[in-house]
């Protein structure tokens, strides 16, 4: 299609231990997309940790469309006896 991006081979980066494990866990409910991180930004003190991530993000239609994302992951405090990881943005770059 004309005026869409073509985005290069892009290989999986390393990421934290922990922020794998919570990217893996942030994912895995969500349906008709799948992402690969391609780089690992950094994180945010805040109520829990963000932690910012650039992603390969592929639209599973009949005719796939990949982006490149931005993704801000949130692990929550244990004080708030909440365990579960979220995404709480996905924002796409092009």
């Amino acid at each position: 299609m004309s005026g869409n991006w073509k985005l290069s081979e892009m290989k999986p980066c390393g990421l934290p231990e922990q922020v794998a494990t919570g990217f893996a866990e942030a994912i895995s409910g969500l349906v008709g997309t799948a992402y690969i991180p391609v780089l690992y930004c950094g994180e945010q003190l805040v109520h829990g940790t963000n932690y910012i991530l650039i992603c390969k993000q592929t639209l599973i239609t009949a005719q796939p469309e990949d982006h490149l994302v931005k993704i801000i992951l949130n692990q929550p405090l244990p004080s708030d006896h909440e365990t579960t990881w979220k995404i709480i943005l996905v924002d796409t770059i092009c």
